[in-house]
Protein backbone atom coordinates (compact mmCIF):
# COMPACT_ATOMS: atom_id res chain seq x y z
CA UNK A 1 0.00 0.00 0.00
CA UNK A 2 1.36 3.47 -0.96
CA UNK A 3 2.20 5.74 2.20
CA UNK A 4 -0.36 8.17 2.92
CA UNK A 5 0.88 11.41 2.02
CA UNK A 6 -0.13 14.96 4.15
CA UNK A 7 0.73 18.12 3.06
CA UNK A 8 0.52 20.86 5.96
CA UNK A 9 2.46 23.73 4.18
CA UNK A 10 0.80 25.90 1.90
CA UNK A 11 -2.84 24.44 1.07
CA UNK A 12 -3.74 21.37 3.28
CA UNK A 13 -4.47 18.37 1.51
CA UNK A 14 -3.42 14.84 1.77
CA UNK A 15 -2.73 11.95 -1.01
CA UNK A 16 -3.81 8.74 -0.28
CA UNK A 17 -3.02 5.49 -2.53
CA UNK A 18 -2.24 8.22 -5.43
CA UNK A 19 -5.51 10.20 -5.14
CA UNK A 20 -5.85 13.55 -3.46
CA UNK A 21 -8.91 13.66 -1.20
CA UNK A 22 -9.96 17.55 -1.79
CA UNK A 23 -13.73 17.25 -1.17
CA UNK A 24 -13.91 14.48 1.17
CA UNK A 25 -12.64 15.79 3.92
CA UNK A 26 -13.52 19.35 5.48
CA UNK A 27 -11.69 21.97 7.07
CA UNK A 28 -12.76 21.23 10.61
CA UNK A 29 -11.72 17.67 9.51
CA UNK A 30 -8.28 19.02 8.13
CA UNK A 31 -7.66 20.70 11.34
CA UNK A 32 -8.01 17.74 13.63
CA UNK A 33 -5.71 15.58 11.45
CA UNK A 34 -3.24 18.60 11.22
CA UNK A 35 -3.18 18.96 15.14
CA UNK A 36 -2.68 14.82 15.68
CA UNK A 37 0.18 15.11 12.96
CA UNK A 38 2.65 17.67 14.14
CA UNK A 39 2.03 16.57 17.78
CA UNK A 40 2.18 12.70 17.04
CA UNK A 41 5.10 12.40 19.78
CA UNK A 42 2.20 11.86 22.31
CA UNK A 43 -1.09 11.21 22.89
CA UNK A 44 -4.01 13.35 23.73
CA UNK A 45 -6.82 13.48 26.15
CA UNK A 46 -10.28 13.62 24.81
CA UNK A 47 -11.07 16.36 27.38
CA UNK A 48 -8.45 18.34 26.14
CA UNK A 49 -8.76 17.61 22.68
CA UNK A 50 -12.41 18.64 22.74
CA UNK A 51 -11.79 22.01 24.37
CA UNK A 52 -9.06 22.66 22.08
CA UNK A 53 -11.39 22.50 19.17
CA UNK A 54 -15.40 23.39 20.49
CA UNK A 55 -14.07 25.78 23.49
CA UNK A 56 -17.12 27.55 22.87
CA UNK A 57 -19.45 24.78 23.13
CA UNK A 58 -20.29 23.36 26.37
CA UNK A 59 -18.82 19.44 27.27
CA UNK A 60 -21.17 17.42 26.10
CA UNK A 61 -21.69 18.99 22.66
CA UNK A 62 -18.17 19.67 22.57
CA UNK A 63 -16.65 15.88 23.30
CA UNK A 64 -20.22 15.19 20.53
CA UNK A 65 -18.27 16.96 17.81
CA UNK A 66 -15.13 15.07 18.49
CA UNK A 67 -16.58 11.81 18.19
CA UNK A 68 -18.02 13.06 14.60
CA UNK A 69 -15.23 14.09 13.81
CA UNK A 70 -12.67 11.41 14.71
CA UNK A 71 -15.25 9.18 13.04
CA UNK A 72 -15.59 11.31 9.62
CA UNK A 73 -11.68 11.25 9.96
CA UNK A 74 -11.45 7.60 10.24
CA UNK A 75 -13.41 7.17 7.19
CA UNK A 76 -10.69 8.61 5.00
CA UNK A 77 -7.75 7.40 6.34
CA UNK A 78 -9.06 3.73 7.30
CA UNK A 79 -12.15 3.30 4.87
CA UNK A 80 -13.25 -0.51 4.53
CA UNK A 81 -10.09 -2.82 4.05
CA UNK A 82 -7.52 -0.84 5.75
CA UNK A 83 -7.54 -2.11 10.09
CA UNK A 84 -8.76 0.20 12.30
CA UNK A 85 -5.80 1.81 14.31
CA UNK A 86 -3.35 1.75 11.33
CA UNK A 87 -3.66 5.72 11.05
CA UNK A 88 -5.70 6.63 13.95
CA UNK A 89 -4.94 5.27 17.60
CA UNK A 90 -7.05 5.17 20.73
CA UNK A 91 -5.76 3.94 23.91
CA UNK A 92 -7.44 2.18 26.69
CA UNK A 93 -7.74 5.69 28.66
CA UNK A 94 -9.96 7.16 25.66
CA UNK A 95 -6.72 9.17 24.43
CA UNK A 96 -6.15 9.69 21.09
CA UNK A 97 -3.46 10.35 18.63
CA UNK A 98 -1.90 9.65 15.18
CA UNK A 99 0.19 6.65 14.61
CA UNK A 100 3.49 7.33 13.93
CA UNK A 101 4.73 3.85 13.11
CA UNK A 102 2.30 3.84 10.45
CA UNK A 103 3.52 4.42 6.53
CA UNK A 104 3.05 7.92 6.23
CA UNK A 105 4.56 11.02 4.77
CA UNK A 106 4.84 14.35 6.10
CA UNK A 107 5.91 17.51 4.30
CA UNK A 108 7.00 19.21 7.65
CA UNK A 109 9.29 16.45 8.92
CA UNK A 110 10.72 16.01 5.70
CA UNK A 111 11.38 19.63 6.02
CA UNK A 112 12.61 19.16 9.63
CA UNK A 113 14.82 16.42 9.47
CA UNK A 114 16.76 17.70 6.16
CA UNK A 115 17.45 21.18 8.13
CA UNK A 116 18.38 19.91 11.14
CA UNK A 117 21.39 17.82 9.46
CA UNK A 118 22.80 20.58 7.04
CA UNK A 119 21.83 23.16 10.36
CA UNK A 120 24.80 21.38 12.51
CA UNK A 121 26.99 21.92 9.58
CA UNK A 122 29.14 24.99 9.15
CA UNK A 123 27.63 26.36 5.37
CA UNK A 124 31.73 26.25 4.54
CA UNK A 125 31.81 22.58 5.31
CA UNK A 126 28.42 21.65 3.16
CA UNK A 127 28.79 18.61 0.87
CA UNK A 128 27.71 19.22 -2.91
CA UNK A 129 25.30 15.96 -2.46
CA UNK A 130 23.79 17.78 1.14
CA UNK A 131 22.90 20.81 -0.44
CA UNK A 132 21.24 19.42 -3.50
CA UNK A 133 19.37 17.30 -1.14
CA UNK A 134 18.16 20.71 1.17
CA UNK A 135 17.51 22.80 -1.86
CA UNK A 136 15.08 19.97 -3.34
CA UNK A 137 13.18 19.57 0.36
CA UNK A 138 12.84 23.64 0.23
CA UNK A 139 10.72 23.32 -2.24
CA UNK A 140 8.29 21.48 -0.38
CA UNK A 141 7.76 25.14 1.27
CA UNK A 142 4.80 25.93 -0.94
CA UNK A 143 3.85 28.38 1.88
CA UNK A 144 3.34 29.08 5.27
CA UNK A 145 1.90 25.77 7.55
CA UNK A 146 -1.70 25.56 7.28
CA UNK A 147 -2.70 28.65 5.78
CA UNK A 148 -5.91 30.42 6.51
CA UNK A 149 -5.72 28.48 10.39
CA UNK A 150 -5.70 31.25 13.06
CA UNK A 151 -5.84 28.36 16.47
CA UNK A 152 -2.73 29.30 18.21
CA UNK A 153 -1.25 26.12 18.02
CA UNK A 154 -1.39 26.09 14.56
CA UNK A 155 0.40 30.00 14.34
CA UNK A 156 2.95 28.93 16.87
CA UNK A 157 3.95 26.38 14.71
CA UNK A 158 3.64 28.56 11.81
CA UNK A 159 6.28 30.78 12.89
CA UNK A 160 8.56 27.42 14.00
CA UNK A 161 8.63 26.17 10.87
CA UNK A 162 8.95 29.52 9.09
CA UNK A 163 11.64 30.35 11.19
CA UNK A 164 13.52 26.94 10.24
CA UNK A 165 13.34 27.28 6.46
CA UNK A 166 14.63 30.57 6.41
CA UNK A 167 17.30 29.98 8.94
CA UNK A 168 18.13 27.24 5.96
CA UNK A 169 18.08 29.49 3.05
CA UNK A 170 20.35 32.20 5.22
CA UNK A 171 22.64 28.79 5.50
CA UNK A 172 22.30 28.21 1.77
CA UNK A 173 23.43 31.81 1.43
CA UNK A 174 26.48 31.42 3.34
CA UNK A 175 27.18 27.89 1.34
CA UNK A 176 27.07 29.91 -2.20
CA UNK A 177 28.50 33.11 -0.78
CA UNK A 178 31.57 31.04 0.06
CA UNK A 179 31.45 28.95 -3.09
CA UNK A 180 31.98 32.48 -5.03
CA UNK A 181 28.54 31.12 -6.68
CA UNK A 182 27.16 35.10 -6.52
CA UNK A 183 23.79 34.49 -8.15
CA UNK A 184 22.80 31.73 -6.25
CA UNK A 185 23.71 33.11 -3.49
CA UNK A 186 21.52 36.11 -4.15
CA UNK A 187 18.79 33.72 -5.29
CA UNK A 188 18.60 32.79 -1.05
CA UNK A 189 18.55 36.17 -0.09
CA UNK A 190 15.45 36.88 -2.57
CA UNK A 191 13.77 34.33 -1.55
CA UNK A 192 14.22 35.06 2.14
CA UNK A 193 13.30 38.94 1.94
CA UNK A 194 10.48 37.62 -0.37
CA UNK A 195 9.18 36.88 3.58
CA UNK A 196 11.02 38.77 6.00
CA UNK A 197 11.70 42.21 4.05
CA UNK A 198 13.12 44.13 6.85
CA UNK A 199 16.02 41.70 7.67
CA UNK A 200 18.71 44.20 6.96
CA UNK A 201 21.48 41.67 7.71
CA UNK A 202 20.39 39.78 4.66
CA UNK A 203 20.22 43.00 2.53
CA UNK A 204 24.02 43.78 3.70
CA UNK A 205 24.87 40.44 2.45
CA UNK A 206 23.27 41.05 -1.06
CA UNK A 207 24.86 44.44 -0.90
CA UNK A 208 28.34 42.76 -0.34
CA UNK A 209 27.16 39.90 -3.18
CA UNK A 210 26.38 43.18 -6.03
CA UNK A 211 29.77 44.59 -5.20
CA UNK A 212 32.09 41.77 -5.37
CA UNK A 213 30.57 40.94 -8.25
CA UNK A 214 30.94 44.14 -10.00
CA UNK A 215 27.61 44.99 -9.73
CA UNK A 216 27.78 48.46 -7.85
CA UNK A 217 24.45 50.00 -9.19
CA UNK A 218 22.79 46.88 -7.54
CA UNK A 219 24.25 47.28 -4.19
CA UNK A 220 23.73 50.70 -4.04
CA UNK A 221 19.60 49.79 -5.35
CA UNK A 222 19.53 47.32 -2.33
CA UNK A 223 21.29 49.87 0.34
CA UNK A 224 17.96 52.39 -1.07
CA UNK A 225 15.59 49.44 -0.54
CA UNK A 226 15.96 48.86 2.84
CA UNK A 227 16.80 52.20 3.78
CA UNK A 228 13.21 52.91 2.43
CA UNK A 229 11.83 50.22 4.12
CA UNK A 230 12.79 50.56 7.29
CA UNK A 231 11.85 54.38 6.91
CA UNK A 232 7.86 53.30 5.63
CA UNK A 233 7.53 50.46 8.47
CA UNK A 234 9.89 51.62 11.70
CA UNK A 235 10.96 55.07 11.20
CA UNK A 236 14.52 54.31 11.46
CA UNK A 237 17.66 54.82 9.44
CA UNK A 238 19.64 51.44 8.87
CA UNK A 239 22.30 50.33 10.94
CA UNK A 240 25.88 52.29 11.14
CA UNK A 241 27.35 48.93 9.84
CA UNK A 242 24.89 48.94 6.71
CA UNK A 243 25.46 52.88 6.22
CA UNK A 244 29.21 51.96 6.33
CA UNK A 245 28.89 49.22 3.94
CA UNK A 246 27.07 51.60 1.37
CA UNK A 247 29.60 54.41 1.91
CA UNK A 248 32.65 51.61 0.86
CA UNK A 249 30.65 50.88 -2.31
CA UNK A 250 30.22 54.44 -3.12
CA UNK A 251 34.13 55.28 -2.32
CA UNK A 252 35.14 51.96 -4.49
CA UNK A 253 32.90 53.21 -7.56
CA UNK A 254 34.62 56.83 -7.45
CA UNK A 255 37.57 54.89 -7.57
CA UNK A 256 37.03 52.51 -10.69
CA UNK A 257 37.76 53.73 -13.87
CA UNK A 258 34.95 54.03 -16.08
CA UNK A 259 36.37 51.41 -18.88
CA UNK A 260 37.26 48.92 -16.28
CA UNK A 261 33.86 47.51 -16.70
CA UNK A 262 35.52 46.14 -20.21
CA UNK A 263 38.78 44.80 -18.40
CA UNK A 264 39.27 41.67 -15.47
CA UNK A 265 37.91 38.53 -15.50
CA UNK A 266 34.21 39.76 -15.56
CA UNK A 267 32.10 37.20 -17.90
CA UNK A 268 30.38 39.05 -21.33
CA UNK A 269 27.17 38.11 -19.50
CA UNK A 270 28.52 40.19 -16.42
CA UNK A 271 29.90 42.90 -18.39
CA UNK A 272 26.22 43.14 -20.58
CA UNK A 273 24.55 43.31 -16.98
CA UNK A 274 26.83 46.28 -15.69
CA UNK A 275 25.73 48.06 -19.02
CA UNK A 276 22.38 47.36 -18.65
CA UNK A 277 22.79 48.65 -14.64
CA UNK A 278 24.53 51.84 -15.69
CA UNK A 279 22.41 53.05 -18.15
CA UNK A 280 19.52 52.14 -16.46
CA UNK A 281 20.59 54.50 -13.55
CA UNK A 282 21.46 57.17 -16.15
CA UNK A 283 17.89 56.56 -17.62
CA UNK A 284 16.60 57.33 -13.89
CA UNK A 285 18.40 60.48 -13.53
CA UNK A 286 17.78 61.82 -16.43
CA UNK A 287 14.26 61.76 -15.91
CA UNK A 288 14.60 63.22 -12.20
CA UNK A 289 16.15 66.16 -14.20
CA UNK A 290 13.54 66.29 -16.52
CA UNK A 291 11.05 66.53 -13.85
CA UNK A 292 13.33 69.05 -11.94
CA UNK A 293 13.24 71.13 -15.55
CA UNK A 294 9.77 71.52 -16.00
CA UNK A 295 9.25 72.48 -12.78
CA UNK A 296 11.80 74.85 -12.88
CA UNK A 297 10.06 76.30 -16.18
CA UNK A 298 6.99 76.80 -14.73
CA UNK A 299 8.54 78.69 -11.78
CA UNK A 300 10.34 80.79 -14.04
CA UNK A 301 6.94 81.20 -16.17
CA UNK A 302 4.96 82.76 -13.34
Amino acid sequence: MDPLRIYLLGTARISHNQCFEKTTIGRGIMKLLAYLVLFREQNHAREYVAGLFWGDSNEDRAHSCLRTALWRLRRVLEPQGVPRGVYLLTTAAGEIGFNKESNYWLDVEQLESHAARILKKPCHALEDNEVREIEKILKLYAGDLLEGYYEDWAFNERERLRSLYLKSQAHLLGYYSHKGDYDSALACGHYILNMDPLREEIHREMMRLYMESGRRARAIQQYETIRNLLEAELRVPPMEETRLLRNQIVERSALQPAHSCFQGNDTPHQTLQQIYEALRDLDKVGKKLGRTAARLEKFIDH
